[in-house]
């Protein structure tokens, strides 16, 4: 099997071959060019870029960020580009790597994460922060924020462009936040099982309780021993209702419900769109308010 490493080093000599030494090549349009690491960077980039901005996601469509390894053409993307927008914890696996390789010094490369507080991983074996910000309203709005200070910095022309169109979407995640603020206080149950722990942040904002089946970083199937635990903690806790997410392999969840003849639903993490959601023309909003409908249901909320 080749590493990561390996892998990059072949990327790097591929993209070295195709473009040289090219560097930061302006963009025909005369728009900025953005390059988002994964759906949420990129839907966030996107509404507060508006029209002013080109702005393409690393990680296509109906692809989990945890497996994403990157493409020649991805690299020669960055090479070209302006600005590159990082959640800044789920990228830890490949970025370095990736940005060593890049030849583009004016690329500005912005971290989302810089100024909010961590919430360390639950995974025993593989310890660090855990990515899932964006699952918190209150959290997207300060990454927000970070991704219209880079485009300023970027395209000083545009700043009350992008201020403006940066305070329409904190408007609408305050929207958001008020919504599941009101739906978690008129909640029954307050526990949550979900296959894959990723709503740390959401559960803090919001006073639920988070009970994963795998850790952030899953992968593969849960041993027996792992499923038995959650069954038992599921049924004496009276939950009848497993989430999974939509990029995720539902087997554990139906497996979990069967066994405590409740049911399982889809939870919207949002790591990406799936082909059918991408032309509803589904975005992170959408989903986000779709999650309200899930947990008034599924939380007996009034």
């Amino acid at each position: 099997m080749v590493s990561k490493i390996g892998i990059f080093t072949l990327l790097m000599l591929s993209v070295f071959l195709v473009v040289g030494c090219s560097n930061n090549t302006p963009v025909e349009s005369g728009k900025l060019k953005v390059v988002a690491s994964f759906y949420p960077m990129y839907d966030f980039t996107k509404n507060v870029g508006g029209d002013r901005i080109e702005v393409r996601s690393l990680i296509p469509t109906g692809v989990e960020p945890h497996e994403y390894e990157p493409t020649p053409q991805d690299i020669k993307d960055l090479n070209s580009a302006n600005i590159l927008v990082l959640n800044g914890v789920i990228e830890s696996s490949w970025a370095p790597q990736l940005l060593e390789g890049i030849n583009n010094k004016n690329l500005i490369v912005v971290d989302t994460s810089k100024d909010i507080q961590l919430v360390g991983s639950m995974d025993a074996d593989e310890p660090g922060n855990d990515p899932h910000i964006w699952l918190d309203p209150v959290l997207a709005k300060k990454q927000v924020i970070a991704i219209r200070d880079a485009l300023i910095q970027a395209d000083p022309e545009g700043k009350e462009y992008y201020e403006k169109n940066a305070q329409d979407y904190i408007s609408k995640l305050d929207t958001l936040d008020s919504e599941f603020r009101s739906t978690f206080e008129t909640c029954q149950k307050k526990d949550v099982l979900i296959t894959h722990a990723t709503l740390a942040y959401f559960c803090k904002e919001y006073g639920c309780n988070q009970i994963p089946v795998e850790g952030v970083n899953a992968e593969g199937d849960p041993s027996p021993a792992v499923l038995a635990e959650i069954i038992k903690q599921a049924k004496e806790k009276n939950i009848t209702t497993v989430f999974v997410e939509n990029l995720m392999n539902p087997k554990s969840a139906k497996t979990i419900a069967e066994e405590i003849n409740g049911k399982a639903v889809v939870f919207n993490s949002v790591h990406g769109l799936t082909s059918e959601e991408e032309a509803k023309g589904e975005n992170y909003l959408s989903q986000m308010q779709e999650n309200v409908n899930i947990i008034k249901e599924s939380l007996e909320c009034k």
